[in-house]
């Protein structure tokens, strides 16, 4: 990648970015706020990943309840026209906001993902149809500068609402038709447009998969998933009976930091996810609920060992430090492949929402 900061060490882009944002002029009002709080001097005592630990959890309301301008720089707000909005799609509480500059958000969600699609030899020049969200969703936003990165025209689109589809009780006709006015209309596109490429989430390729003719399936060369959980069994079944002629990208991430990626075909169909360098940090702290997340924050779960995901992203156009996410995942390190990539980083395997999680066996080792 030709991003600046893909090369850097996790100590150097830490300093680079905390020197931005607690600048005591140009800085971020709220870190600002926090580091008056604290009573610290962040620039010279926040040294590494270690110490951020002073900040305690993220708070989240903040960036529920708090004005963009409070999150960002002060730096940045004299050209808004070049910051890009994003909302989360509600599924904790009320929606969040993050905030990128443009040239952060193409290297975040555009350019990583054709750096690993060009290492995967992921087609180039087919088209591309998107099933998923657009208006304030960055998925939506990233998926047309996705697919033209890849040499697809802006591509076809099918939108949905996710914060209207949890509302829909599942199994009760409102739903139903919804489901099917998603499905009818991606079939239509399918059957008469020479689509090369799908960009959905698992549940919506589960239900159009064995609706699409063998000849339409035989078309697809590449499948990148994305937005929701991806289950082993289901990805086996996309990869062997659905589309045994693609290439399969599944990738891991949120409104807030990004996207990790699956960098190559994960053994036994395990779905093993690695950041784009020291811009995104993801640790893996123990699961047990009894204790507070202050303490739970200054430990690691060994490799090879499920635990909650936590994430740093270290952003000149937004941080969050300590963010504890709703998702399990097995630590692993790097792999060869991801160091021949330039990513150093710490990777999961099989993330999934905690609640899914049915007895202690299914938080173990693995």
């Amino acid at each position: 990648m030709k991003s600046p900061w893909f090369r850097l060490t996790l100590e150097e882009r830490l300093q680079e970015v905390l020197a931005v944002h607690f600048d005591p002029v140009q800085g971020t009002k709220y870190w600002l706020e926090r580091e008056k709080e604290l009573g610290i001097d962040v620039r010279k005592e926040i040294k590494t990943l270690t110490d951020l630990a002073i900040f305690g959890p993220m708070d989240q309301e903040a960036l529920r309840q708090r004005p963009i301008e409070e999150l960002v720089p002060q730096g940045l707000l004299k050209h808004k026209e070049k910051l890009i909005l994003g909302d989360t799609a509600g599924t904790t509480g009320p929606s969040k906001v993050a905030v990128y500059s443009e040239d952060e958000f193409y290297e975040t969600f555009v350019e990583f993902f054709g750096y690993v699609a060009e290492k995967r030899n992921f087609p180039i020049g087919e088209n591309w149809l998107w099933i998923g969200p657009s208006g304030p969703h960055i998925i939506g936003k990233a998926a047309r500068l996705v697919a033209k990165r890849m040499g697809s025209c802006d591509p076809f689109a099918i939108d949905f609402d996710p914060r209207w589809v949890k509302k829909l009780l599942p199994a009760t006709m409102a739903w139903e038709r919804y489901q099917q006015h998603i499905v009818d209309q991606s079939l239509a596109i399918l059957s008469c447009q020479n689509i090369g490429v799908i960009f959905t989430t698992p549940p919506i390729l589960e239900k159009i998969s064995p609706m699409m003719t063998p000849e339409t399936r035989e078309r697809i060369k590449g499948v990148h998933y994305g937005g929701m959980a991806l289950e082993n069994i289901l990805y086996q079944r996309f990869r062997e009976d659905y589309f045994p002629g693609a290439i399969h990208i599944s990738g891991y991430g949120n409104t807030l930091f990004g996207v990790c990626l699956e960098l190559e075909d994960s053994p036994g169909y395990n779905l093993e996810y690695y950041p784009p360098g020291p811009r995104l940090i993801l640790n893996i702290v123990p699961l047990d609920q009894g204790r507070n997340l202050e303490q739970r924050l200054t430990e690691e779960v060994p490799y090879g060992q499920r635990g909650q995901v936590v994430f740093h992203r270290l952003d000149k156009s937004g941080l969050i430090l300590n963010m504890f996410e709703r998702d399990s995942a097995v630590r692993i390190p790097p792999s060869e492949k991801a160091k021949k990539m330039g990513i150093f980083g710490d990777g999961i395997r099989n993330p999934q929402p905690i609640i899914n999680a049915k007895d202690q066996d299914q938080l173990g080792l693995y």
